[in-house]
């Protein structure tokens, strides 16, 4: 059996990636378009990279298991090709054509970013640091995984003199996570989604390098 080999993120990735986002996330269960889902996990991917600066991914058996994301904003190289760029604009004009039912969802989900924008507003100088994005898959939990990625990630943090980082996080997500290893719940919002009757809870937490 194949070691865990811990490396950058490169465009062959992409595609095991957005597999991982769409199980850890529930677009696999909310959108039955298969088009339609490959354009929103490719605008959630593309979004998160192109706000990155640091990035790992864990593969195992020649495939991607884990993979995390983060931005320091005093670094100045960034994760972002001229791929990315037009990438995220060419599934945004997709998603901006498509169905009358497929839109709904897209109202939904902007209700998930207007959450995150209210939890951060007016906290957003307290921070030098941000994890964008942050998955482990289910049948490799257990193997050290998620420990490893943030350890990569810590170490690059400390590296570039982040005192202080954020993440978003939710209910639909292993959120327990992060309260086992010492981050700070600071603030949440509880969003209504009019077309499933579901709740949801997004956290906004912190974790300060001492």
């Amino acid at each position: 059996m194949d070691k865990v080999i811990y490396r950058s993120i490169v465009k062959e990735d992409y595609e095991s990636v957005k597999e991982l986002i769409g199980e850890a996330f529930g677009f696999n269960e909310f959108i039955k378009d298969k088009k339609f889902l490959d354009s929103v996990l490719n605008i959630y991917l593309q979004g998160c990279i192109l706000e990155s600066s640091f990035s790992e991914v864990a593969e195992k058996d020649s495939k991607v298991i884990g993979i995390i994301l983060g931005n320091s904003k005093e670094d100045k190289n960034r994760l972002k090709k001229a791929h990315n760029i037009f990438s995220l604009a060419y599934s945004i004009l997709k998603v901006l054509m498509t169905k009358k039912e497929n839109k709904k969802f897209m109202k939904e989900f902007g209700k998930v970013q207007d959450a995150y924008k209210e939890l951060i507003h007016g906290k957003e100088n307290d921070f030098q640091g941000c994890i964008e994005l942050f998955i482990v898959s289910g049948e490799s939990r257990g193997l050290g995984v998620g420990k490893a990625l943030m350890n990569h990630l810590f170490h690059y943090m400390e590296s570039v003199d982040v005192k202080s980082l954020y993440l978003y996080t939710d209910t639909r997500c292993n959120y327990g996570y992060y309260d086992s290893q010492n981050f700070d719940r600071i603030d949440e919002k509880e969003i209504q989604f009019d077309t499933t009757e579901e709740k949801l809870n997004v956290f906004l937490y912190s974790y300060d390098f001492n």
